[in-house]
């Protein structure tokens, strides 16, 4: 039996302001921050263009739950728009992740190699992404 060829998964840290994006290689071993799309009306065409272009299969969400797990206003708008972002891309898996603890994370990672608050608050949403990436697939390398 032939094994399927593995494609790049896609990771979306969705925000009111800013959509982080980051991208796994074909091979699913690691990510690297894509990019920050703002959250201006084309933000749905823009991630439809970056899934064709990459040929992406798989997209794994960011799912801010509270600290107990509920599903608070922040995370029922990511639901939103993933129920958008379903309807005009069928064929797409998206897997919703628990991304708790990935701000405090991100901070606590450009604090440690220089980065402060300004320049912070440009680049945390794509590095926001990555980290709900990497997560992820340590969970696959962890199932196989």
């Amino acid at each position: 039996m032939e094994e399927k060829a593995l494609k790049p998964v896609l990771a979306l840290d969705i925000g009111n302001v800013n959509i982080g994006i980051a991208i796994s290689d074909k091979e699913q071993i690691f990510a690297i921050p894509l990019e920050i799309i703002k959250r201006d009306g084309s933000e749905i065409e823009k991630i439809k263009e970056i899934i064709k272009l990459k040929d992406v299969e798989t997209v794994v969400v960011g799912l801010p739950k509270n600290l107990n797990g509920s599903i608070g206003p922040q995370a029922r708008m990511v639901l939103d728009f993933i129920d958008a972002l379903k309807i005009e891309l069928p064929n797409i898996n998206f897997i919703l992740w628990d991304e708790r603890y990935t701000s405090v994370i991100t901070h606590k990672m450009l604090k440690f190699i220089g980065i402060r608050s300004k320049k912070e608050r440009k680049i945390k949403d794509k590095f926001e992404a990555l980290f709900i990436l990497e997560s992820y697939l340590e969970y696959l390398r962890r199932k196989q």
